[in-house]
C-alpha cells in the first residue's frame, strides 16, 4: 500500500517531508487545501482525530504528530540506511531519542513562545495580546537551548556526528526561526551546523 504523507506547504509537515527525502523511500505528497477545510473532512479525521497536520499513513497503518511520524519511519527505515541507530547501539540510540524529541518540544516550543510575544513577525499576536514577561522567559530559555546545542556540536559536524534523522527537528524549527527573525544570537556551532542542513539535498527538494 506504501506511504501516504498528508500536509501542506511550510507546515509541521515538512520535517516529514524531509525525513523522508532523506530515507529515499517511495511515498505519495497528498496536499491538503486547509482553506477548503480538507484537514476537517471526516476521511482525514479518521486518520488524524486532531485535525491537524501532518498525517502518514504507512501500509495502511495511520500515524499523527510530527515526531511519532519521524520515531516510526527512523525505526522501519533508518537503520538501513545509516541515519538512525540500530536496536544493539545502545548509548547512540538513546541519545538519537533524547535530542530527536528535545529538538521538536524543547527548543520550538521555546522559540515559538518567544516569536508569539517578542517579536514582531507574521505569527506572532496582536501587540495588545503580548506579554513581555513571557517574550522575556521564553527568549532566555531559547538561549539557554542555544548554548545546549552549541555545546553539543564543539567538534562535532552533526548531533550525532554524521548527519541523521536526528537532525532534522532542531534545524527545522531554527530554518523557520530564522526565517521569521529569531537570531542565533552567535552561537558559531549552531550556525556552522545549521548551513550544513541547508546544504542538505533533501531539504532543497522537501517544502
Amino acid at each position: 500500500m506504501g506511504i501516504k504523507l498528508y500536509g501542506w506547504p511550510r507546515s509541521s509537515a515538512s520535517r516529514v517531508h524531509w525525513a523522508l527525502e532523506e530515507l529515499g523511500v517511495p511515498f505519495e505528497l497528498v496536499t491538503l487545501d486547509r482553506h477548503k477545510g480538507e484537514h476537517q473532512a471526516p476521511a482525514y479525521l479518521a486518520i488524524n482525530p486532531n485535525g491537524k497536520v501532518p498525517a502518514l499513513v504507512d501500509d495502511g497503518q495511520p500515524y499523527f504528530e510530527s515526531l511519532a511520524i519521524l520515531l516510526h519511519l527512523a525505526d522501519t527505515y533508518g537503520v538501513d540506511r545509516a541515519l538512525w541507530p540500530n536496536k544493539d547501539q545502545g548509548s547512540a540510540r538513546a541519545e538519537a531519542l533524547c535530542w530527536t524529541v528535545w529538538g521538536g518540544t524543547e527548543l520550538q516550543s521555546y522559540m515559538m513562545q518567544y516569536l508569539y510575544h517578542g517579536l514582531d513577525t507574521p505569527v506572532s499576536y496582536k501587540p495588545d495580546q503580548r506579554s513581555q514577561a513571557t517574550a522575556d522567559y521564553n527568549h532566555g530559555q531559547y538561549r539557554r537551548l542555544l548554548d545546549v546545542l552549541d555545546a553539543r556540536l564543539e567538534g562535532r559536524a552533526f548531533i550525532l556526528g554524521d548527519f541523521s534523522l536526528v537532525d532534522i527537528p532542531a534545524a527545522a524549527a531554527l530554518i523557520t526561526g530564522s526565517f521569521l527573525g529569531a537570531s542565533l544570537e552567535g552561537r558559531a556551532n549552531v550556525e556552522g551546523w545549521l548551513d550544513r542542513c541547508r546544504a542538505r539535498p533533501a531539504l532543497a527538494r522537501s517544502r
